[in-house]
């Protein structure tokens, strides 16, 4: 989705939610984090949705970067 500021777009959780579930595809790696307190609330719910959609859900801690 690539699209950052999510918390002042969404101000609530089921919206962004919705967006989430809506715009996630194929494919697709769907970056969660936790910076708003609105988006914590609608992780859970995302994350329960897609992983019922067959979605693999994993955590990524220590971000790899190359040069």
């Amino acid at each position: 989705m690539g699209r950052g500021h999510r918390g002042r777009k969404y101000p609530d959780a089921s919206r962004a939610v919705q967006a989430v579930i809506t715009k996630s595809g194929r494919n697709d790696v769907v970056l969660i984090h936790g910076i708003h307190p609105t988006l914590v609330s609608a992780a859970v719910e995302s994350l329960r949705t897609l992983s019922a959609r067959g979605y693999h859900i994993v955590t990524v801690s220590h971000p790899r970067t190359t040069v």
